[in-house]
């Protein structure tokens, strides 16, 4: 007969087991680990699953991204949006109304690779844009490769650099962490495709991962869409090459970009039509409706590539290429689903322009959801209604026009300042504080300048032949940062790697997760709310760990996704990348760092 010592470790072990067991069974699992070294992949539809549980798996996943989209738009417009667009998926979706960047350094090429891993920038190693690599002494693309890969197609040579990223080509060789896109191709054997899609190359790219089946950007020197020899190819998908010669582009040339609802008062929803701080990029705009995209030119060229690209006919343009890549590679029509990413560049280069309450940035995001209401048409009946899911959320927000009354009541500190005159102060009261005044100063910072901003590079051999501790001039430039009336508060190296993020310290965690020790400076700088530090006199930027850069939206609409409307707990946008994974049935990336939101149900 059993002892009683027995019987009550038999009875602790039962208990344990149908609590744990009970847990997981309330609350979404973990997505499951991606394949390791050796092992075989995951099949995403195991075999003997059951055929009704099966067909809640989607053959099609769609993941959105709107470049420089604030979270508070879909609330802020809502009145004025169609029933089949955005409201449509609030409905019948999962609207995360409360979605925030978690980490600093809110850009383009940080958003689009956090949003793929699910992993911040201290994990994905693209840190900015841009940033400086100490060991060639020279600024780095996020996208820039080893070495150079052509255009496919080529961009003839008489047509000049490129507008932005690199002139040798694009590459996702600088991502260190494994994309949505990498893991549905590891746990398929490639059976599941991925193509990416976007005006910017950085953004194909970070979202394509290391094996899509496609990844194309466009070109404002030739109007067309390329992809890189990077990806093995040496000519584009064939219809690729078919809507690049039917000049799609140029569809808008003798269209000027007006407002889409003359009837509707935008001045009481944004603001005036011309405001101080909008900037003017091609000289032959001006700051108010309708705005001209083709200038005195004869035929489209450059400079009309690039007004296009900058309104919303660029995302209109991007749209025709999505469905055709759908229709021409017969996605979400496979034995194994597909995904295909597409990130709307459009709304990105408005902001810029005009800032978030512009009549601009109001038509652009009401065309948006036009678009939004275009593709699920379109989606419902090219795979089929229930049998895709759409994921859409944005890299980051934007911060408002520090010129503007409105901004300045909000936020007492809003200025405009340049970043060379930081980097200026900075030197120069370093300079003091070492007695190095003379008429040979010492060269205290390495690089700061807008392609760094916010991270501070200094002069590491300087300052070791100065006999001097790098952490303590470190220091001594952080506290000179923070002391700005206009700088929130900075960082070094050290603090970021001490792991200790008090309360007092609100902004610490987010420019943790920001910090990668090989790619970043020495001192990373938090402006006050409504500052934009900045060399253009004109415009505004991102960048920050603010509410108005960091929070963006997060909605999930089709197969298996309950019709849960808005969901207000705060989630990190570091999910949206399992949640994609759940889409697919395929492991979260591996370096993901949070699980899908607690809406999203368990699957069956």
């Amino acid at each position: 007969m059993p002892s009683i010592r027995v019987i009550l470790a038999a009875l602790f072990a039962m208990a344990l087991v149908a609590g744990v067991g009970g847990y997981f069974l309330l609350r979404p699992p973990a997505p499951k680990p991606g394949p390791r070294h050796g092992e075989p992949p995951v099949d995403p539809v195991p075999p003997g699953t059951d055929p009704k549980s099966a067909t809640e798996q989607p053959k099609l996943v769609v993941f959105v991204v709107f470049d420089q989209m604030r979270g508070d738009y879909l609330a802020r417009w809502a009145e004025h949006y169609g029933p089949d667009g955005f409201e449509r998926i609030k409905k019948e979706g999962i609207w995360f109304s409360e979605c925030h960047v978690p980490y600093a350094c809110t850009s383009t090429g940080p958003g689009h690779a956090s949003l793929s891993t699910g992993a911040p920038p201290s994990v994905t190693g693209i840190i900015e844009n841009v940033w400086y690599d100490r060991k060639t002494g020279a600024h780095v693309y996020c996208c820039q490769p080893t070495r150079p890969y052509d255009l496919v197609p080529p961009v003839p040579a008489e047509f000049g650099k490129p507008s932005r990223g690199s002139a040798l080509g694009y590459s996702p060789e600088k991502l260190l962490a494994q994309t949505v896109a990498d893991s549905l191709h590891d746990a398929t054997k490639g059976k599941g495709r991925a193509f990416s899609l976007s005006m910017k190359d950085r953004t194909a790219v970070l979202m394509g991962g290391q094996k899509p089946a496609g990844a194309y950007c466009f070109d404002t020197r030739d109007g067309k869409f390329h992809t890189g020899a990077f990806y093995g190819r040496d000519a584009a998908h064939p219809w690729m090459n078919e809507f690049n010669a039917a000049k799609p582009a140029d569809a808008w040339f003798d269209k000027p970009w007006d407002k889409l609802k003359p009837g509707l008062d935008y001045a009481k929803y944004s603001g005036p039509d011309e405001a101080n701080g909008e900037a003017n990029w091609f000289e032959w705009q001006n700051r108010k409706f309708p705005h001209d995209l083709k200038g005195r030119l004869a035929a489209p060229a450059a400079p009309y590539y690039a007004a296009m690209e900058a309104s919303p006919f660029g995302n209109d343009l991007l749209l025709g290429l999505a469905k055709k890549a759908v229709t021409a590679e017969k996605l979400g029509r496979g034995d194994v689903p597909d995904l295909l990413c597409v990130s709307f560049s459009s709304t990105d280069l408005v902001g810029h322009q005009y800032g978030p309450d512009s009549q601009e940035v109001l038509d652009v995001t009401l065309r948006a959801d036009k678009v939004v209401a275009e593709f699920l048409t379109f989606l419902d009946a090219e795979v089929g209604k229930g049998k895709y899911v759409l994921v859409i959320a944005a890299d980051h927000g934007v911060c408002p026009l520090p010129e503007l009354a409105s901004t300045k009541e909000k936020y007492p500190a809003a200025k405009r300042t340049p970043v060379k005159e930081l980097a200026e102060g900075l030197e120069a009261a370093l300079n003091a504080m070492h007695n190095a005044t003379g008429n040979a100063p010492t060269r205290w910072i390495e690089v700061f300048d807008d392609d760094t901003w916010p991270w501070v590079y200094l002069n590491h051999k300087v300052i070791e032949s100065r006999k001097l501790k790098l952490e303590d001039v470190t220091t001594e430039a952080r506290d000179w940062l923070a002391g700005r009336g206009y700088i929130e508060t900075a960082y070094t190296r050290k603090e970021l790697e001490d792991g200790q993020f008090p309360e007092d310290k609100p902004f610490k965690k987010s420019a943790a997760l920001a910090y990668h020790p090989d790619r970043c400076g020495d001192v990373i700088i938090v402006p006050k709310t409504g500052v934009l530090v900045t060399k253009y006199p004109a415009g505004t930027s991102h960048g920050s760990p603010h509410p108005y850069d960091a929070h963006v939206p997060f909605l999930v609409y089709g197969a298996g996704v309950p019709a849960l409307g808005q969901r207000k707990e705060k989630v990190s946008s570091l999910s949206v990348a399992p949640t994609l994974a759940w889409a697919l049935g395929v492991p979260a990336p591996k370096q993901a760092a949070v699980l899908p939101p607690e809406a999203i149900p368990v699957k069956k």
